[in-house]
């Protein structure tokens, strides 16, 4: 278990190299996140998790181009740290982020399935809009459905409160708002 200088050195060792990695010149990084900092108890070493966001190329590309440059990061912190033994770094691909992001992403398709376990996960559904052309006209639906009822044996649609537009003058004050 690290100690509590352990740890506010390894907090500040990523302070630096934040800084550090704006500085750098020449130097592609991509989407990089540091992620933590673990040091050894004699500060002479510090192990320092990073994610990379992208494709396998990319995070095996950036993680090349941070160990070639380890040795030019460990110049650039060493000074505002101030301690007596610069820690040499060592960088490791943390993928714990691509991991809770998939977890969550199980979670939640189970919960959709476990609502209605007949149903296919979001991704499986595919809804096909109907056309424009095919989609009625509301008149015409409306239209449609007046002949049906006149043509039955009810009555007529001018009879039928629910057809009949309502007469706002005839409310009583207070109810027309």
């Amino acid at each position: 278990m690290p100690t509590r200088r352990q740890e506010r050195v390894g907090k500040r060792i990523i302070q630096e190299l934040v800084d550090a990695f704006r500085n750098l010149k020449h130097v592609d990084l991509g989407f990089l996140t540091v992620t933590g900092c673990e040091v050894s108890p004699d500060f002479r070493y510090a192990r320092v998790g990073v994610s990379v966001y992208g494709e396998d190329g990319d995070k095996r590309r950036v993680m090349e181009e941070l160990a070639r440059n380890a040795s030019r990061l460990r110049r650039m912190i060493g000074r505002p740290l101030g301690l007596k033994v610069i820690p040499e770094l060592s960088f490791e691909l943390d993928s714990s982020l691509e991991t809770a992001d998939r977890i969550s992403r199980l979670i939640r398709e189970a919960r959709l399935t476990d609502a209605n376990p007949n149903s296919l996960p979001p991704e499986a559904m595919e809804i096909a809009a109907p056309a424009p052309a095919e989609i009625e006209p509301f008149e015409a639906v409306r239209e449609a459905i007046e002949a049906e009822l006149l043509d039955s044996d009810a009555e007529g649609l001018d009879d039928d409160p629910a057809w009949r537009p309502i007469n706002l003058d005839a409310l009583p004050d207070g109810e027309a708002e």
